[in-house]
């Protein structure tokens, strides 16, 4: 490869992180944001046949609309399910026919998924769980596949990675942005969600530029980096194809050597653990802040809109983990294990911060608690995928993020449908109630 050459495809790899980043930020995570069109849906009439009116003598019409807001709320735990279950088929498949292929699938699905939010109205309510699940299922793909590209550098993986990872941490602003938008007459749902379909264009255009597949056609002029690798990976990993599924786990051959490896069950527990207390925040944040300032809704909404906002400090805070977990780690195993150390120090401090600051309910720990949990959250996002992306194999990459997101999927719907966190949800709800009436 000549100089010239070379520095082409170094600079066609920067472009690329800098697209996909912003593509990341506008389609990957979306489904984490989706409780800020709880008040925009009603004026459309979606599900609004739930909702119960009463009238007495002495009172004007009382409308109960708590099964409608239920209805939403299914919509979004099943996107949120959708985000995270099929993960490891998704890695599976990036593995087995390259990130290109998997990414032209997310880009069927993302279309379908705002199309159908851009159509949803009464009488075809139903569209709302068709945009919650095939647009989870279109960001999914888009970020395996984009986290999988960091194969094609060799050094800066952990910090690329990183920044990836704060992307879609922030993505989650884009529906608070929608409601402000339609709250102040500025755009409709409908012309929102067609500006974001139309976004499966740049999503198709950059799957031939930035990303390869296992095909002859149309292929990057650049391939993998192994250059980190050859300096950290064990050399057994290439197996026999014939030899039997359970004796590669036995002997720890293969993918299996990575799976069942020490530092990979951390990161996957830490991620399930410690991504929780952020998971469960965004939930209840509304009626919590609300609770905590007298039933003040304007305030309430001002904070809930300042929650999702402060997401896009996920692209300054993921990147510095990342740089903490890259930095000197060519050298040797002890200088990775301090790096990590470092970073999921870190995220055991600020979520025990977090979780013990909200059980305080007064109005002043809501700015702290605001603050820390952006800390906490894309600390522990940024860390757990900068590890996979740095320290093990590129050919298992895709599988080894899948399952890792698979299992914090698991982790973060078992929390969320705790009947503890349930019940606790419902007894704020009612409080408000109680006291508005």
């Amino acid at each position: 490869m000549t100089t010239i050459s070379a520095y082409k495809d170094s600079c066609r790899k920067w472009i690329g992180v800098i697209w996909l980043t912003l593509e990341v930020n506008l389609v990957a995570g979306t489904i984490f944001g989706f409780a800020a069109l709880f008040k925009v849906l009603p004026k459309y009439g979606v599900y609004s046949y739930y909702c119960t009116s009463a009238s007495n003598t002495t009172a004007a019409a009382l409308v109960n609309c708590g099964a409608q807001t239920r209805e939403y709320q299914n919509a979004l735990t099943l996107g949120i399910a959708f985000f995270g279950l099929p993960s490891a088929l998704v890695g599976g498949l990036v593995d087995k026919l390259g990130c290109r292929f998997m990414k032209l699938i997310g880009v069927v699905f993302h279309v379908v998924g705002w199309l159908a939010l851009a159509l949803v109205q009464s009488g075809r309510d139903y569209l709302l769980y068709i945009h919650t699940v095939f647009s989870s299922i279109g960001g999914i793909a888009v970020l395996i596949t984009t986290f999988a590209s960091s194969e094609y550098f060799a050094t800066s993986r952990a910090v690329i990675s990183a920044l990836f990872a704060g992307a879609t941490i922030s993505s989650t602003m884009w529906f608070s942005i929608f409601q402000r938008l339609i709250d102040d007459g500025h755009a409709t749902i409908g012309h929102l969600s067609y500006i974001w379909m139309s976004f499966g264009v740049l999503l198709f255009v950059s799957a031939f530029l930035f990303l390869d597949w296992k095909f002859t056609l149309c292929k990057l002029p650049y391939g993998t980096n192994v250059t980190f690798e050859q300096a950290l990976t064990q050399t057994n990993d290439i197996t026999d194809s014939e030899t039997k599924w359970y004796i590669k786990i036995y002997q720890r051959t293969g993918i299996w050597n990575h799976l069942l490896s020490p530092l990979y069950i951390l990161v996957v527990l830490f991620l399930s653990v410690l991504l929780l207390p952020s998971v469960l925040l965004s939930v209840i944040w509304y009626p919590w802040v609300h609770y905590i300032t007298n039933q003040n809704t304007v305030l309430a909404n001002q904070y809930t809109f300042a929650f999702n906002v402060s997401t896009l400090s996920a692209l300054v805070i993921c990147p510095i983990n990342g740089f903490i977990l890259g930095r000197n780690a060519m050298k040797n195993g002890k200088q990775q294990l301090l790096n990590i150390l470092i970073v999921q120090t870190i995220s055991w401090i600020s979520n025990v911060a977090l979780c013990i600051i909200c059980m305080f309910v007064t109005a002043n720990v809501i700015i702290p608690a605001l603050v820390i949990n952006c800390i906490a959250r894309s600390t522990i996002v940024a860390g757990s995928q900068a590890v996979v992306a740095t320290f093990f194999p590129s050919e298992y990459i895709g599988r080894l993020t899948g399952i890792m997101w698979t299992v914090g999927g698991l982790g973060n719907c078992t929390g969320i449908s705790d009947g503890h966190v349930l019940s606790f949800g419902t007894n704020i709800a009612k409080n408000i109630q109680e006291r508005e009436a």
